[in-house]
């Protein structure tokens, strides 16, 4: 196959899961909201677009299937068949079917699929409408919809032509990850100019040309940090992406369970770098498939206590400075602290007398521990003590971190807190022992000097008074496990407060370097195991810094002290 067919086939498959992926949300919500004259012409477009640009390739099984489906919207659409559940059932099928050719054809695999029962089933759909008129309630006409007397190839001329046009151009992900890389090691280099000139601002003052190499150095990092923004800005994306897939999940897996879920999403316009696109999507759908089987109610049960047998989960998305915060929130019958303890000493996974010690709050969070479940039966859904491993797992990778929020029968949320991008963030500098270390600002709530008698003990645990409330102490060094296991014997420590979610602690360090933008570098080919590390970077005076992971290190501390 040539350079060129293979272009235009991997353009095709991209722009086909597109139009699929924007397909399924108008589906569900067309089975909520009924007939809708501007949702099915938009889903007619995709379909008859997929089923053209395949007819082209010569891809015919893809042609065979978008053409059934595109038969049965127009026959929606035309007043012949009515929103039914089965007419509903069947094009989705159709639309999974399309995702999975499409899958094929871009792992190159060779695989093909029996579409004759998905033919069948837009065979038994349009039989069994045949002859039959069904009256809609007029809809408001459309001004992208075209005058009904055009022909159906000038409709798609009228569509466009009323649509807003933006200049765009379709680039490898790949030329945009290597942009990006040299742009973080245009920072680096930047900041080891910025780290010369202070040197030379205090030792060659009575230079007349430092003025003028220190004009020009300033504006290199003004250029160097619009620039970075810029190729970040390259790799955002809208999290609806990732959220389009959910309305289709929580109906067919609420149908399968028999019960009658709402679902609301907000916020599906907040833009995160496409990496973290990339990650957030697993996380998210056991959260989900979670909430459907474990929390929310049957609805006999929801009617008992007094709710709406009708249960709700919303999705919603916003920025927090650096940070976009994900909630899932359900109106299930929550989480019982009790009932996790009992499952988590049964696997095994905690001892008896840890339980009878552990608080709620701690307790909760022995569901992401691998291996947990309270499913008594595993199923296809869940309960095969996977899941919410996953979603630690995941959100640590991003160097976020979970938080979840329950109340007996009225709920539960989950609050997941990652960085806009992943490449290039602000880091505070430290140093403990002989070692020199970056913590990701976006974890640092405030830092301050203690003396050495200002660090307590209770139940053989450091902690530290901050404004009435004692945190948990613990030194950087022995974290990280290259400490003596003690506090430092100096007269004074630094400390660092680190929020993540609703825990709080302080890392104990030896001085503070103050604040550098870094860039992230994976650390390869090095035959040792680095625990709660991220990666490395090099400073502005050159050295080599070991990046830490704050969202592991919460996670190991967290354990330790049992709170």
């Amino acid at each position: 196959m040539s350079d060129e067919m293979e272009e235009i086939i991997s353009e095709f498959i991209t722009e086909a899961e597109e139009s699929l992926d924007k397909v399924d949300p108008l589906f569900v919500e067309l089975e909520i909201k009924g007939f809708d004259k501007d949702m099915l012409n938009e889903i007619f477009r995709s379909m008859h677009t997929i089923k053209g640009a395949a007819g082209f390739l010569g891809l015919q099984s893809i042609v065979d299937v978008a053409h059934g489906a595109e038969n049965i919207l127009k026959k929606v659409r035309e007043g012949e068949i009515a929103l039914t559940k089965q007419m509903m059932d069947a094009t989705l099928k159709g639309v999974d079917m399309l995702r999975l050719l499409l899958k094929h054809i871009k792992q190159k695999d060779g695989k093909e699929e029996d579409i004759s029962q998905v033919l069948k089933e837009f065979e038994m759909v349009l039989k069994q409408t045949e002859g039959n008129i069904v009256e809609h309630i007029p809809a408001q006409e459309d001004n992208l919809t075209a005058p009904q007397n055009l022909p159906e190839a000038e409709v798609e001329k009228h569509v466009v032509d009323k649509k807003e046009t933006f200049q765009t151009l379709r680039v490898d992900m790949n030329k945009i990850d290597k942009v990006l890389d040299l742009t973080g090691e245009v920072v680096l280099v930047r900041n080891r100019l910025l780290n010369i000139m202070s040197y030379l601002e205090k030792n060659a003052f009575d230079d007349p040309h430092i003025e003028s190499l220190f004009e020009t150095v300033s504006f290199l990092d003004r250029i160097t940090s619009d620039m970075h923004l810029s190729v970040i800005r390259m790799r955002m994306q809208p999290i609806q992406k990732v959220f389009n897939k959910f309305p289709r999940l929580v109906r067919d897996l609420s149908s399968s369970l028999g019960k009658d879920i709402t679902l609301s999403i907000s916020g599906e316009d907040t833009e995160v770098d496409k990496s973290v696109i990339e990650h957030i999507g697993d996380p998210l759908v056991h959260i989900i498939r979670n909430a459907i089987d474990h929390g929310i109610e049957l609805p006999e049960e929801r009617r008992k206590k007094g709710k709406s047998e009708k249960g709700t989960i919303s999705i919603s998305a916003f920025q927090k400075g650096n940070q976009i915060v994900i909630e899932v929130k359900d109106d299930g019958r929550g989480l019982d602290a009790s009932l996790i303890k009992k499952k988590a000493i049964e696997k095994k996974l905690i001892k008896e007398d840890e339980a009878q010690r552990m608080s709620d709050d701690t307790a909760i969070n022995l569901i992401f521990l691998p291996g947990f479940s309270t499913a008594e039966v595993a199923t296809e859904i869940s309960g095969r003590g996977v899941g919410m491993d996953v979603v630690r797992t995941n959100i640590a990778k991003l160097n976020g971190s979970v938080e979840v929020r329950t109340k007996k029968d009225i709920g539960t949320t989950f609050v997941l807190n990652i960085p806009l991008t992943l490449a290039i963030i602000q880091a505070l500098m430290v140093r403990a022992g002989e070692c020199y270390f970056a913590i990701p600002l976006s974890s640092v709530e405030e830092t301050f000097k203690v003396l050495r008698k200002d660090i307590d003990s209770v139940m053989e645990q450091s902690v530290l008074n901050i404004r009435g409330r004692l945190y948990p102490v613990f030194e950087l060094s022995n974290v990280l496990g290259n400490g003596n296991g003690k506090v430092s014997e100096l007269d004074y420590r630094y400390a660092v407060l680190i929020s993540l979610g609703e825990k709080k602690f302080c890392i104990t360090v030896d001085e503070l370097l103050g604040l550098e933008e870094i860039f992230i570098k994976a650390i390869k080919g090095v035959d040792t195991d680095l625990p709660f590390i991220l990666g490395a970077t090099i400073t502005g005076d050159g050295k080599v810094v070991l990046i830490i992971d704050m969202a592991g290190i919460t996670r190991n501390v967290f354990s330790t002290v049992g709170a």
